[in-house]
Protein backbone atom coordinates (compact mmCIF):
# COMPACT_ATOMS: atom_id res chain seq x y z
CA UNK A 1 0.00 0.00 0.00
CA UNK A 2 1.44 3.40 -0.73
CA UNK A 3 1.23 6.36 1.41
CA UNK A 4 -0.24 9.73 0.37
CA UNK A 5 0.92 11.82 -2.48
CA UNK A 6 3.56 13.85 -1.03
CA UNK A 7 4.93 17.18 -2.73
CA UNK A 8 7.78 18.63 -3.82
CA UNK A 9 9.26 20.98 -1.86
CA UNK A 10 10.33 23.31 -4.43
CA UNK A 11 6.54 22.92 -5.96
CA UNK A 12 5.44 26.92 -5.26
CA UNK A 13 9.15 27.97 -6.48
CA UNK A 14 8.39 25.75 -9.72
CA UNK A 15 5.33 27.42 -10.29
CA UNK A 16 7.28 30.49 -10.17
CA UNK A 17 9.90 30.25 -12.19
CA UNK A 18 7.76 28.20 -14.87
CA UNK A 19 5.51 31.80 -14.77
CA UNK A 20 8.62 33.76 -15.35
CA UNK A 21 9.87 32.08 -18.18
CA UNK A 22 6.57 31.97 -20.12
CA UNK A 23 6.33 35.76 -19.29
CA UNK A 24 10.14 36.28 -20.78
CA UNK A 25 9.71 33.76 -24.09
CA UNK A 26 6.79 35.90 -25.02
CA UNK A 27 6.90 37.80 -28.15
CA UNK A 28 6.14 41.22 -26.15
CA UNK A 29 9.12 40.05 -23.69
CA UNK A 30 11.19 39.55 -26.37
CA UNK A 31 10.92 42.75 -28.45
CA UNK A 32 11.78 44.43 -25.24
CA UNK A 33 14.25 42.64 -24.43
CA UNK A 34 15.69 43.52 -27.85
CA UNK A 35 15.29 46.98 -26.82
CA UNK A 36 17.35 46.38 -24.20
CA UNK A 37 19.92 45.02 -25.89
CA UNK A 38 20.39 47.62 -28.36
CA UNK A 39 20.72 50.40 -25.62
CA UNK A 40 23.04 48.73 -24.02
CA UNK A 41 25.43 48.06 -26.99
CA UNK A 42 25.20 51.22 -27.71
CA UNK A 43 26.64 52.76 -24.68
CA UNK A 44 29.25 49.76 -24.62
CA UNK A 45 30.35 51.39 -28.22
CA UNK A 46 29.68 54.87 -26.93
CA UNK A 47 32.29 53.98 -23.95
CA UNK A 48 34.28 52.17 -26.35
CA UNK A 49 35.10 55.12 -28.48
CA UNK A 50 35.71 57.38 -25.70
CA UNK A 51 39.02 55.40 -24.45
CA UNK A 52 36.88 53.71 -21.23
CA UNK A 53 37.16 50.40 -21.96
CA UNK A 54 40.17 49.36 -23.99
CA UNK A 55 44.05 51.55 -23.58
CA UNK A 56 45.55 53.51 -26.45
CA UNK A 57 47.80 51.07 -27.95
CA UNK A 58 50.20 50.68 -31.21
CA UNK A 59 48.57 47.80 -33.90
CA UNK A 60 51.20 45.47 -32.75
CA UNK A 61 50.26 45.01 -29.36
CA UNK A 62 47.47 43.11 -26.89
CA UNK A 63 45.44 46.73 -25.35
CA UNK A 64 44.90 46.66 -21.69
CA UNK A 65 41.50 46.21 -20.54
CA UNK A 66 40.11 49.14 -18.34
CA UNK A 67 37.10 47.56 -16.98
CA UNK A 68 35.79 44.12 -17.20
CA UNK A 69 31.90 44.19 -17.94
CA UNK A 70 28.90 46.77 -18.07
CA UNK A 71 26.55 45.92 -15.13
CA UNK A 72 23.26 47.33 -15.61
CA UNK A 73 20.83 46.28 -12.76
CA UNK A 74 17.44 47.32 -11.64
CA UNK A 75 16.85 46.85 -7.51
CA UNK A 76 13.50 46.12 -6.87
CA UNK A 77 14.14 45.69 -3.11
CA UNK A 78 15.72 49.38 -2.23
CA UNK A 79 12.60 50.72 -2.26
CA UNK A 80 12.92 53.13 -5.22
CA UNK A 81 13.76 50.38 -8.36
CA UNK A 82 16.86 52.08 -8.45
CA UNK A 83 18.91 51.48 -12.10
CA UNK A 84 22.27 51.13 -11.49
CA UNK A 85 24.78 51.45 -14.58
CA UNK A 86 28.64 50.86 -13.58
CA UNK A 87 31.63 49.09 -15.15
CA UNK A 88 32.62 46.14 -12.97
CA UNK A 89 36.44 46.59 -12.29
CA UNK A 90 36.42 49.77 -14.27
CA UNK A 91 38.31 52.84 -12.63
CA UNK A 92 35.84 54.08 -10.72
CA UNK A 93 34.78 50.71 -9.21
CA UNK A 94 39.03 50.23 -8.40
CA UNK A 95 39.10 53.23 -6.70
CA UNK A 96 36.05 53.78 -4.66
CA UNK A 97 35.04 49.80 -4.54
CA UNK A 98 36.68 47.02 -4.41
CA UNK A 99 37.27 46.27 -8.22
CA UNK A 100 40.47 44.34 -9.10
CA UNK A 101 42.54 45.31 -12.37
CA UNK A 102 40.87 43.40 -14.88
CA UNK A 103 43.29 43.10 -17.52
CA UNK A 104 43.80 39.13 -18.19
CA UNK A 105 47.19 39.98 -19.89
CA UNK A 106 48.97 42.37 -17.37
CA UNK A 107 51.41 39.76 -16.07
CA UNK A 108 52.57 39.43 -19.74
CA UNK A 109 53.27 42.81 -21.08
Amino acid sequence: MRGPAVSHPKDNLMMEAKIERDVADSAEAEALQGAIFIAVRAYSDFLEDRGVIWSEHDPDEIPSLKAQALVVTLDYGDGDNAIDIKLKNGPLDRVYGDGVDPDPFKDIR
